[in-house]
This record gives C-alpha cells, sequence and structure tokens, in this order.
C-alpha cells in the first residue's frame, strides 16, 4: 500500500513539469475577444487591427466569433499577454488559446493562417542593438576571378506562393450553415438583396429563393455554384456590405434642439439649419444627400 501511494505521489509530482515540458513549443494564439455575430466580430478585429499585429478571427462554433493574436510559441504568448495586458491594449480576461479550438478563418476577409509557421514576437523591452546584432550574419566572400563565375552558375529561383486559403466542402459550408442564427441568416438576406441578388422576405429562412440568389452570387463572384456559402463566402459577402455602411458613416445622432435621435449617413450629410418644425442635414461634398427632421410637440 505504502508503495503504491508512493508511485500515485510521484507520478503526480511529476506530471506538471511533464506537461509544463511539452507545452513551451505548443502553437498558441491570444485569444482577446469573441462576439455573437460575424458582422460585429469583423468589426471588432478590424479596430484591433489599428493598434495590434497579428490580428486574426475565427469562427468558434454554436453562433460565436473570436478574435485572436498569433500565432506564437506558448513561452513567447505568454510573455507577450502580460505585455499587452498591462499596456491595456487587451481585455483583462484575454487568455492562451490552442488552434484546436478554432474553426474557419473569416478575418483578415479571405486569409487561412492556422497552418503557417509559428511568428516570433519582438520582445518590446529587449535591448535594440543586441536584436540588430542577432540578425546579422558574416559570409566569406569568395576571390575576385571566382565572383563571375559564381555569378555565371547562380540559376534565379522562382518565388514560392503561398497556396490559396482551402475553403470549405460543401457538407462543411452545410454544418457551419447549421450554426448560425436567425440574426445572421437574416444578415445574409439583406447583403444579397443589397448586392442585387434577392428579393425576398427578409425572414432568415433558406428556401429555394434564397438557395438561387446564394447561388448567383456565387457564380457572379467565380465560386462554385452551390447555393449553399462557405464560412470564407458569407466573410466576403458581409464584407462588402459592411464596407459600403462604413462608407457611408451610419452612426447615430442626437438632435437636442428637434428632441430626435436617430442613425445618419454622417460621411454625407450635415448640419445645416433649423426651421422649425425642420431639422436641415444637407450634403457633404458631391452625395447630393439630404435628410429633413421633423420635430413637434405631440
Amino acid at each position: 500500500m505504502t508503495r503504491l501511494f508512493l508511485a500515485l505521489f510521484a507520478a503526480l509530482f511529476l506530471l506538471p513539469a511533464i506537461v509544463g515540458a511539452q507545452s513551451a513549443d505548443e502553437v498558441v494564439w491570444i485569444q482577446i475577444e469573441a462576439q455573437p455575430n460575424l458582422s460585429s466580430a469583423t468589426e471588432r478585429a478590424r479596430a484591433y487591427s489599428d493598434s495590434l499585429e497579428d490580428v486574426n478571427g475565427f469562427a468558434l462554433g454554436g453562433g460565436w466569433y473570436g478574435i485572436a493574436v498569433g500565432p506564437y510559441l506558448r513561452r513567447d504568448a505568454e510573455l507577450l499577454l502580460r505585455s499587452y495586458r498591462r499596456e491595456g491594449l487587451v481585455p483583462r480576461d484575454s487568455f492562451i488559446q490552442v488552434s484546436q479550438k478554432f474553426r474557419q478563418q473569416f478575418w483578415p476577409v479571405g486569409a487561412n493562417v492556422l497552418n503557417i509557421p509559428t511568428i516570433e514576437p519582438i520582445d518590446p523591452n529587449a535591448d535594440t542593438q543586441t536584436q540588430a546584432d542577432t540578425s546579422i550574419t558574416q559570409t566569406a566572400l569568395p576571390p575576385a576571378d571566382q565572383a563571375a563565375d559564381s555569378e555565371a552558375a547562380t540559376v534565379p529561383q522562382a518565388p514560392v506562393l503561398p497556396a490559396a486559403p482551402v475553403d470549405e466542402t460543401l457538407d462543411e459550408a452545410r454544418r457551419s450553415e447549421r450554426d448560425l442564427d436567425r440574426g445572421q441568416r437574416e444578415q445574409l438576406q439583406i447583403a444579397l438583396e443589397w448586392a442585387g441578388f434577392y428579393n425576398g422576405a427578409i425572414d432568415g429562412a433558406f428556401g429555394r429563393g434564397t438557395r438561387g440568389s446564394m447561388a448567383q452570387w456565387q457564380e457572379a463572384n467565380g465560386y462554385e455554384v452551390t447555393g449553399v456559402l462557405t464560412t470564407l463566402q458569407r466573410a466576403a459577402l458581409l464584407g462588402e456590405y459592411n464596407a459600403v455602411l462604413e462608407g457611408i458613416g451610419l452612426k447615430p445622432v442626437r438632435d437636442t434642439q428637434a428632441g430626435i435621435e436617430m442613425i445618419l449617413p454622417t460621411a454625407m450629410v450635415g448640419f445645416d439649419k433649423y426651421e422649425p418644425p425642420f431639422a436641415h442635414y444637407n450634403s457633404i461634398g458631391d452625395s447630393q444627400a439630404r435628410v429633413l427632421l421633423i420635430s413637434q410637440s405631440g
């Protein structure tokens, strides 16, 4: 009995050290946020990209989408996570995540970085001169009479292009589509309607009309025509739709004098004057857009 107890004690004592040794070189990510829909996740990923390097977005399943930074070796990720938290660049509840938890990538649009080599982050506290010195390699030059022969014998190598991202199969697309909630389905119908491929009801039901519009959008954009959008294709469609909305600067505007608050295209119109009961918002630049707010008691 004593031997059994000692054996169990030794196993429990040594296990953390073994796991730590195995995980030190593990490829991981810093997950900084999760959003319940693709639109808000794309917006947040774009915002993080303004202040952080290596920002990526992945489907997590169950209708959730994660924003992560990486990939890094675990030991580097832990150092970087502490630094980002200290500087307030990421939320305090950010954590280390493994690649197996991620599904299809949605940000950047068209990217697929789950299988690329790890990124060695630069330690912000390291000595700059030391980093510069370690990157310099000294190479002995051949004698002058051999230089010409070496140049003549050198054959230029064709550049190695990165492999194109691998999209989902039809079965995988169907499975990922099943994870969409009603709001996400309606958003796809709205984007298809905006793109000119759909004119049915915005109800989140993917019937014959929606499938036909998806197939037409796929054909127009050079994709295989299946009538089922993959995760990458959904991201591309919504990315096009959101880019237009961002271009017109849709923002909530509160007009306290008129007593009205509503979303306006602030990149196209701006306040001009009051002529009770109207508040005039006239065009900015060449947009020729105009908004009239009307307010009266009652």
